[in-house]
């Protein structure tokens, strides 16, 4: 029986218009406390009741009940915008100097709400649905904040799915893979401390300069780009910085920032070890103190072999072209702690071959994807339950 009766339908927000509505209001990680109430005054629309805040920054949790009781499932999209200043002259371009939606973060909280109007539309005949809207995911700390704060320990999750569109590939195909999806990624920043002297009498002081001129072709040594070997390992520069423009003064202080990533997170915990070791005899070679900070961490996201296989009936079922990985993607993405912790899987939709890049200031998420990923998302909600 439908939830919805058909003048509520017709008047209802599309999911086009909600799109274009955070699009042209994207707020940064941690910082979405305008979205999240239009997602939430929008889901109350819908006649959905059973939502959840505070949790967790401004994450939002709704729960759409079968008509029967039966298995637990968990979708997530994501809610934060990047610190990027938007290019496009669109009517929904963004309002926000410097920040905008360049990853298609407002495309798929927009395809989790036509997901939410087709099971209130047409309820399953069995389980629960979780819908999470998560803060914070391009910094790497929403999912592993939700997580810790204990609201997901209420449900018994059969199953956690996830989609990012990616552009490069057919617009609406849909991007499977067995196994790993995504790596492991983190960033460190080492500070080095010395001491400042007059640049007349370096040899009174401690400069940081020697010791980065060793860490740099270190970290270089790491790398390993085959994408085929177990040992892919990929060390990037992110930001160098020493001493101050006063050219009087010999430098006391530097501070260097890398981001890492490989394919498994047993293996970068064993590869940080050896690094924080190197780093450290590195230091104490030049007498300096060092301080280590490690951020922004993605966990490598491995797909269950039954969820995957879920997502390619689904497209299967709903006609969609399907395009097997043989190789994991390189960025990071916090779902793997979802996929960590639950049997779940990520799949991805091609948001056109001629698409602007992801983090481009010209990207802007396809609105044709929204019917399919909401369709994805339904289908294999359905598969699942209806068992």
């Amino acid at each position: 029986m439908a939830r919805l009766n058909a003048f509520s339908q017709k008047n209802m927000t599309t999911a086009t218009e909600f799109r274009h509505h955070i699009h042209a209001n994207p707020e940064l990680s941690t910082f979405e406390k305008k979205t999240s109430s239009y997602v939430i005054s929008e889901l109350k629309k819908l006649g959905i009741t059973k939502i959840h805040q505070g949790f967790s920054m401004y994450s939002v949790l709704a729960e759409v009940d079968g008509m029967e009781s039966g298995p637990t499932i968990l979708f997530r999209c994501e809610l934060d915008a990047l610190p990027i200043q938007e290019d496009n002259r669109f009517a929904h371009r963004s309002t926000q100097t410097g920040v905008s939606h360049k990853c298609g973060h407002d495309g798929h909280a927009a395809t989790m709400f036509r997901f939410a109007q087709k099971l209130m539309e047409n309820p399953l005949k069995r389980g629960k649905i979780l819908l999470f809207f998560q803060s914070a995911e391009e910094i790497g700390a929403g999912a592993k904040d939700a997580i810790e704060s204990g609201i997901f320990t209420q449900f018994k999750i059969d199953y956690a799915f996830a989609y990012h569109n990616f552009a490069g590939f057919p617009i609406g195909t849909i991007i499977a893979k067995k196994g790993l999806f995504t790596p492991c990624v983190e960033s460190g920043v080492f500070e080095l401390t010395g001491k400042t002297s007059h640049a007349a009498e370096p040899s009174k002081g401690i400069n940081p300069a020697l010791a980065i001129a060793e860490i740099v072709p270190y970290f270089d040594s790491l790398n390993n780009s085959d994408k085929s070997s177990a040992d892919f390992f990929v060390a990037t520069p992110i930001h160098i910085e020493m001493g101050e423009k006063a050219y009087g003064t010999s430098a006391g202080k530097a501070t260097i920032g890398y981001t890492f990533r490989t394919w498994e997170n047993e293996r970068f915990d064993a590869k940080k070890e050896q690094i924080l070791q190197k780093v450290g005899t590195i230091a104490s070679k030049y007498k300096l103190e060092l301080s280590t900070q490690w951020l922004e961490t993605f966990n490598a996201n491995n797909n269950n072999i039954t969820a995957y296989n879920v997502i390619k009936a689904a497209a299967k079922t709903q006609k969609l072209d399907i395009l097997d990985l043989e190789k994991p993607f390189e960025f990071g993405e916090d779902f793997g702690l979802f996929t960590k912790k639950y049997k779940g899987a990520m799949f991805g939709i091609g948001s056109g071959i001629n698409q602007s890049p992801l983090h481009s200031s010209t990207f802007d998420f396809p609105d044709e994807l929204l019917e399919i990923g909401s369709s994805m998302f339904y289908q294999i909600a359905t598969q699942i339950t209806e068992k």
